[in-house]
């Protein structure tokens, strides 16, 4: 294959293939078939072999298409439940009710889906809440923890020194 073909609109371009996120390839490329044209130490028949294979790279990457990422209909309805009653004190039996599984069941779905459990999506949730209420100078730290969802203070401290790598105060400090 000559390095000709990958030009804009040519017989291999990715663009025009409408995969999204080929541009960069394309941008490389050119930059590729300047470094080939270019006097060298390597011998020209290793070059060419070389941009062949990179040239069919691009080709195949050009035409994967990212997957759109489907969440389970129980799973979704799940995560709508837990954000409309994040101050509340939720737990798993209710939230499994509302979707119409068993708790195992939406543990699973919910664990396959998501990648977290059940308590880490609420708490990392209740934590951007938290997050946001601290950047509002006149919030008081406590309040903010109970506000977020939080049922006590020890676990919001905890939680978000883990989270956010310092204390609540710190957070709240860095936005006064």
């Amino acid at each position: 294959m000559d390095c000709r073909e990958l030009q804009p609109g040519g017989p291999t371009d990715p663009a025009g293939s409408g995969a999204a996120g080929t541009r960069p390839l394309l941008t490389l490329l050119a930059q590729l078939r300047a470094a080939y044209r270019e006097p060298s130490t390597v011998p020209s028949a290793m070059r060419r072999a070389q941009f062949e294979i990179l040239q069919k790279m691009v080709r195949d990457i050009s035409r994967v298409r990212p997957k759109a990422p489907t969440e389970p209909v129980h799973v979704h309805r799940a995560r709508q439940y837990i954000t409309e009653h994040l101050a509340d004190s939720l737990k798993v039996e209710n939230v499994a009710k509302h979707v119409g599984l068993c708790p195992q069941q939406l543990r699973k779905h919910f664990k396959h889906a998501t990648g977290h459990t059940i308590r880490h999506y609420c708490t990392r949730s209740r934590l951007e809440i938290a997050k946001a209420l601290l950047r509002d100078a006149k919030t008081n730290v406590t309040d903010v923890a109970f506000e977020a969802g939080f049922q006590s203070l020890s676990p919001f401290y905890r939680a978000f020194r883990k989270h956010a790598g310092q204390s609540a105060t710190e957070y709240q400090r860095k936005y006064r």
